[in-house]
């Protein structure tokens, strides 16, 4: 497949032998590395495991639908005291793939991946399906921010800041 670059969950399925109204199912597993890769991309403390379950249908328009399901162990570091936070993220995946060059299509809301030599590359769907399905502000239990009010008496808003060029 020309144009695709070294990544970290890279894989190409062959929809080749996959005919209108078919269906395939397939089982892919992040190695190790993969998952240390992986990790690193999406800025997050470890990736322990990843597997994702996935169907492809081929409709009669000859676009190939995955639809699946993402599992991952991951851990985060706590937006307040950077401790490990161990969560395990499940998701659905959807993604639609085609070989079509239709101008129309490209208005769609959701972008719509090449079908390149009869393969199609669904890794980095994943990983992209796992950074959306991340914690945005993960937390261990019973983990406190205490506000800290270095300002606490002092007047507020734009005239305090007159007042304060003022020397009042």
């Amino acid at each position: 497949m020309n144009g695709v670059s070294e990544q970290e969950f890279q894989r190409l399925l062959s929809v080749a032998e996959l005919r209108s109204g078919e269906c395939m199912e397939e089982k892919l597993e992040a190695d190790e590395g993969e998952c240390f890769a992986i990790a690193g991309r999406l800025g997050i403390l470890s990736v322990d495991s990843l597997i994702a379950e996935l169907q492809l249908f081929r409709d009669l328009t000859g676009d190939v639908n995955l639809r699946g399901r993402l599992v991952a162990d991951i851990a985060q570091a706590c937006v307040v005291t950077l401790d490990p936070v161990a969560q395990r993220v499940v998701t659905n995946i959807f993604q639609r793939f085609s070989a079509r060059n239709d101008d129309e299509e490209e208005t769609e809301e959701d972008p719509i991946e090449p079908i390149v030599e009869d393969e199609i590359e669904v890794g980095d769907v994943i990983v992209q399906n796992l950074a959306l399905s991340l914690d945005a502000y993960p937390r261990v239990p019973k983990a406190v921010f205490e506000e800290v009010d270095d300002e606490a008496g002092k007047a507020t808003g734009p005239f305090a800041a007159l007042s304060a060029l003022r020397g009042d």
